[in-house]
């Protein structure tokens, strides 16, 4: 496994393609009468992480992993990434799903598709996990 989002698991030898992260930092720029504008640091602006998937019909059915992220992208749930190595990313939400079709069959069944997701930092309260609370029955 290269990285999981949620519930969601990336294969290298499958899916993969490409990760770019995005650290970026904010700035307020103060006008100055006949001087240079002075620049004020505000803090980090939100993680950014793009991840190129390459869905083939060789590996899985291009359609269906399409479909689980936008359904997971339509609940607006944020999600934990983590890298296979272990490494935690942090929690995000999935901005943008694009995908360009790189081959179909005469049908029109899709064989080959590029599909890059661009995630964004979620810093609000993460929803606890429904499906593995445990407790006493209500009456």
């Amino acid at each position: 496994m290269f990285a999981q989002l949620g519930d969601i698991k990336f294969e290298l030898i499958t899916y993969f393609n490409g990760l770019n992260e995005t650290v970026s930092y904010n700035y307020a720029q103060h006008e100055r009468i006949e001087n240079k504008p002075i620049l004020q640091f505000l803090g980090k602006n939100l993680q950014e992480e793009d991840i190129k998937l390459n869905f083939h019909r060789s590996f899985c059915v291009p359609e269906d992993e399409i479909k689980k992220l936008k359904d997971v992208a339509d609940t607006a749930t944020p999600l934990k990434f983590i890298k296979g190595n272990g490494e935690y990313v942090g929690v995000f939400i999935i901005e943008e799903i694009g995908q360009a079709v790189e081959q179909a069959s005469s049908e029109g069944d899709l064989m080959s598709v590029q599909v890059d997701v661009r995630l964004r930092e979620y810093t609000g309260k993460v929803p606890e996990d429904k499906k593995n609370e445990k407790g006493f029955k209500k009456k």
